[in-house]
């Protein structure tokens, strides 16, 4: 029989990269995927005597790692503005490294985050690297930018071309794995991510004419593998119909959105297909640092323009607060674009998320006679990692303790434990299930569960399908506040499903909800004192950032027979208002419509090619609408007036948003 084992090495880097790590081990095959993305912070080292420019420097000559071009720009940026002493501002970089070198990493480097490892084979040569402060672009000042990070980007609609019918993308980065270029031809050894292609070759594209679908099929097959199923080969995209919502125009009137140039990151399949979101946010990061670089790029030295960034994407996992990974991250990159951009604006419009329904949070206080039982439904022929992170309010976990019990009949051992010390775990061989400990940037102690697929692949056997009964207790007297959240592994529409979304259940059992027309209700604690699963906190991880230039927005649909009036739709997320942590979202920004009505679900906007149409409904939808709001807010209104009170004026009408709904933030979209 399979036994637990203690684990006290290699999990300096946390569950995920642990758990990614253990299953490339089992497979004794790692396809190549021998580099990581590392996610750094480059610091003063113990020993001094060493200031930013040279950090920069020694950080772009380090033996042995590859930078993505826009990477280098980015550097090389910040190197001329270091000066030659000190460390007068923050700067962050991505880097692929060689999986033996994660120990090895230079001492003035601090890891925030590292990503699932990639292949890099060879290619040819990038560009020299580029002064993005010091460039003579194009860009008007006082026109905004449109940009989007997401799926299947129709780059040739027609929604997306100016009035001379040439298109409004200037630039488009249509990421796939990672490549490397040719060492003897390029000795900087840049990583090269799919192809961009700039607005002369869409336009090219445009003057041959012919069909787009065949375009779009063309460029695919020479970037994509087969199996990836790139949308753009389909009637609908997610990311042509949010595109659309955010910036795109017709063809009559005197649309001012015509003007208004778009970049785009269009996501590997592969990155969207993993709901979990590890590989998303590697290349999510990676996709909003280009979009700032070309919009420094495209601009007249630091006369940047607005730029609106609309991601409808998100994950669950995190600790839901500003030190969440991403929150932290668009923090800094907000800061930065600033101090780059001559106080350049930047604005995050991002989707709060879909998930109040899916039973995927739970909270309690544990005490010594109330323990928190959970039970885990991980579901049959789910080709995806299961995830469950628990978290307390703490680092001092004296007392506490872990019961982790399979599903009765897999003839699995139960792990009863003290909650393990950080950095330590316990591994049940195959890989079939592990459990991590670690300290969060918060202070909070995370605990991170990971269940392997519940059908075997290839040399990976299967976890047990089933009922996983999670138990937290203390033996202490002082009560401890506990979060567990199970990630999201579910495939979203579009592609072919394998990942299966498992949930929480509770032996109190569900009440009646009218809306859903369903037991899904979380039972209130009044009818059953210790039913811990609840709605709350059900947003996106990172919706605790604090920055004023992030907005998240909610989904509403009008309210019958109420004209003018509009309520929240079931799946939209509510934020955190009973037993929230400090910095925990307590709503939405603001709402937008998600959905036509009851009987007409999603809003219409464009399929791939020129001329269609498609519905689709969810806080994806929402978000972009207010990317739209902002973008005519920009256009005319004169910098000189600009202000963020006028801006949240001209959005909900009111500019007090210091007291959010849970579920209305402070107000739907104007109009």
């Amino acid at each position: 029989m399979a036994a637990w084992e203690h684990v006290t090495t290699g999990l300096e880097h946390g569950g995920y990269t642990a758990w990614e790590e253990a299953q490339l081990a089992a497979t004794a095959d790692d396809n190549g995927r021998d580099h990581l993305p590392v996610f750094v912070v480059l610091c003063p080292p113990p020993d001094g005597g060493l200031a930013l420019a040279q950090a920069i420097e020694a950080t772009l000559a380090f033996p042995g790692i590859h930078l993505s071009r826009h990477e280098r720009n980015l550097l090389v940026t910040e190197r001329r503005l270091a000066g030659e002493g000190g460390w007068p501002n923050e700067v962050r970089t991505v880097v692929f490294c060689p999986r033996a070198m994660l120990t090895h990493l230079p001492p003035f480097w601090r890891v925030l985050q590292v990503g699932p490892a990639v292949a890099i084979p060879r290619r040819e040569e990038d560009p020299p690297d580029e002064d993005l402060c010091a460039t003579t672009g194009d860009l008007d000042p006082a026109v905004p930018v449109a940009a989007i990070i997401d799926d299947g980007i129709g780059f040739l609609n027609a929604r997306f071309r100016d009035d001379s019918g040439r298109t409004r993308i200037r630039a488009l980065w249509l990421q796939a794995p990672e490549q490397l270029a040719d060492p003897e031809a390029s000795p900087l050894g840049n990583v090269i991510c799919g192809h961009v292609l700039g607005e002369t070759a869409i336009n090219a594209h445009l003057a041959v004419g012919g069909e787009e679908a065949e375009v779009y099929a063309r460029v695919n097959r020479a970037l994509l593998p087969v199996t990836d199923g790139a949308l753009t080969n389909r009637r609908a995209a997610h990311g042509t119909h949010v595109l659309d919502l955010a910036a795109g125009s017709g063809p009559l009137g005197h649309d001012a959105l015509r003007r208004v140039p778009i970049l785009a990151v269009q996501l590997p399949p592969a990155a969207v297909r993993e709901t979990a979101g590890r590989r998303m946010e590697a290349y999510l990061v990676q996709g909003l640092r280009w979009i700032l670089a070309e919009a420094l790029r495209l601009a007249h030295r630091t006369d940047v323009p607005p730029v609106v960034i609309n991601l409808s994407l998100g994950s669950l996992a995190g600790p839901g607060d500003r030190h969440a990974f991403l929150s932290d991250w668009f923090t800094y990159e907000i800061a930065r674009h600033a101090r780059l951009g001559n106080g350049a604006h930047l604005r995050l419009v991002i989707a709060y998320g879909n998930a109040r329904q899916s039973r995927l949070v739970a909270r309690a206080e544990l005490r010594r006679s109330q323990p928190l039982d959970l039970i885990w439904r991980v579901q049959p022929d789910d080709h995806s990692s299961s995830y469950l992170e628990c978290r307390v309010d703490t680092n001092v976990v004296a007392g506490l303790r872990l019961t982790l019990v399979p599903p009765p009949g897999s003839g699995l051992p139960a792990l009863d434990v003290p909650w393990p010390e950080a950095g330590t775990g316990w591994h049940l061989a195959g890989p079939l299930a592990a459990v991590t400990s670690v300290v969060e940037a918060g202070g909070q102690s995370l605990l991170h569960l990971a269940l392997g697929p519940t059908v075997g692949l290839g040399a990976l056997p299967a976890s047990p399908p089933g009922a996983w009964t999670v138990t937290l207790r203390t033996t202490e007297a002082e009560p401890v506040r506990v979060t567990a959240r199970v990630q999201r592994d579910d495939t979203p529409p579009g592609y072919r499903t394998l990942g299966r979304q498992s949930w929480l259940d509770h032996p109190q059992g569900w009440d009646w909800d009218d809306e859903a027309r369903a037991y899904i209700a979380p039972r209130s604690a009044e009818d059953a004192p210790g039913c811990p699963v609840t709605r709350e906190g059900s947003c996106v991880a990172y919706a605790g950032a604090d920055d004023p230039s992030i907005l998240f927005v909610g989904a509403v649909r009008p309210a019958i027979g109420l004209p003018g009036q509009v309520r929240p739709v079931a799946y939209s997320s509510e934020g955190v208002v009973h037993m929230a942590r400090p910095g925990e979202s307590p709503g939405p920004s603001l709402v937008a419509l998600g959905d036509d009505g009851v009987m007409l679900a999603g809003r219409r906007a464009a399929g791939v090619v020129s001329g269609s149409v498609a519905r689709m409904s969810g806080t994806s939808m929402a978000a972009p609408q207010v990317a739209r709001a902002l973008l005519h807010y920009f256009l005319t209104t004169l910098p000189a007036d600009q202000s963020l009170e006028g801006e949240r004026l001209s959005l909900t009408g009111t500019a007090d948003w210091t007291s959010p709904d849970r579920r209305l933030g402070s107000g739907a979209l104007a109009g």
